[in-house]
């Protein structure tokens, strides 16, 4: 059977990718939209835009790093595809719910935030187990 693992991973850095250029868009577009260049002002979409797009910073490099290194370390392509599906899913359930409401929890800000921590969690967990193994 042929390991196709540097692709799959290819697969979740290329969508997660384009979920945080989507993110920046919104901010930019908001930004125009609401003649704020710095900061969000008052403004709540381009706060909510903001929000949605620096929490995804500060999540997917990490994660995308486990994922490159789990590739690396030869892992199973199926603990790369659940750390990646948790993440990708998680991010964008994550990004819904903030842009509805930054202010305030919502249900897919809440299992996005879930997925997410899964995701990494596997990641994290399966580095630690196919580098000591």
């Amino acid at each position: 059977m042929l390991n196709y693992s540097l692709e799959i991973v290819g697969v979740y850095v290329g969508l997660n990718l384009l979920i945080n250029l989507f993110l920046a868009y919104r901010v930019s577009a908001n930004r125009v939209r609401s003649d704020v260049m710095t900061g969000t002002g008052e403004d709540e979409k381009l706060y909510n835009a903001n929000r949605a797009h620096v929490v995804n910073v500060e999540y997917t490099p990490i994660a995308l790093i486990g994922l490159v290194t789990l590739h690396l370390l030869s892992a199973s392509i199926y603990v790369i595809h659940l750390a990646g599906i948790c993440l990708t899913i998680g991010r964008l359930l994550h990004a819904i719910g903030l842009t509805n409401a930054a202010r305030k929890s919502t249900p897919p800000r809440l299992v996005g935030t879930v997925l997410t921590w899964a995701g990494q969690l596997i990641s994290g967990a399966a580095c630690l187990y196919y580098a000591l193994m």
